[in-house]
């Protein structure tokens, strides 16, 4: 798979009170276009292109920043490929390496659908990971139990599964497939736990789409660093 540079866009979103915008260095090296998109119409960046939206959800800030997250084809039309990171991960190489390493280890193919995003490196499970947003109370509660129990329903070996750590996501997003899959998604998150980890797996499945899972450490790799929390607006 060659990369058209004309093709990408890099993009992160925030919504509501957020930790602040954190500056990216290696942004100035590359060649792409990275914008944040953003309800803060005081938000600044030396780094970032600020690209103000509103929320779709004006009392769900965690809602509305998952709709700018799961459906770039709504928000990108005219670019074949989308590279999603949330703003706590600190890019510590030029985007494009990070894209380049992606396809290379997955094998990206240019016209086939495909959503890349690493596995996550420290729980086993979907069941695991479920345990963990309830325990630590990430979500309501309720929304949880009535996600495990629908999804316990739907097919319960997915629990067993290796589950995805959804702060990078690399995607041709205008494929046909990939938006079945992200309305799918979007509408689990609505309905479910607003931790789109939870649901990527199942949703997936309902739209019959593979999901090309890397390895990649999610605290530090030779690409980022996470989580960069430092509260301050650049």
């Amino acid at each position: 798979m060659e990369l058209i540079f004309n093709d990408i866009i890099v993009y992160t979103a925030l919504i509501g009170n957020h930790e602040g915008l954190n500056h990216q260095p290696e942004i100035i090296n590359s060649d792409l276009w990275h914008i944040c998109l953003t309800d803060d119409i005081n938000l600044k960046s030396d780094s970032w292109e600020i690209v103000n939206v509103e929320a779709i959800f004006p009392q769900d800030p965690q809602r509305s920043q998952r709709h700018l997250k799961l459906r770039p084809h709504l928000l990108f039309p005219n670019y074949k490929y989308s590279f999603y990171f949330d703003n706590t991960i600190i890019l510590k190489e030029k985007t494009e390496n990070f894209i380049k390493m992606i396809i290379n280890q997955k094998n990206l193919i240019d016209n086939s659908p495909f959503f890349a995003l690493p596995y996550h490196s420290f729980r086993e499970s979907l069941i695991e990971e479920f345990n963990q947003c309830s325990l630590l109370k990430l979500d309501n509660q309720i929304r949880i139990y009535d996600q495990i129990n629908d999804y316990l329903r739907t097919d319960v070996s997915y629990f067993k599964n290796k589950p995805y750590w959804a702060g990078i996501i690399f995607r041709n997003h205008n494929h046909k497939d990939l938006i079945k899959f992200s309305e799918i998604w979007f509408a689990h998150v609505c309905k479910y736990s607003k931790r789109d980890q939870l649901s990527i797996i199942h949703s997936a499945n309902q739209a019959n789409l593979k999901l090309s899972g890397f390895i990649l450490n999610n605290s530090s790799s030779k690409y980022h660093k996470w989580p960069v929390k430092e509260n301050v607006l650049t």
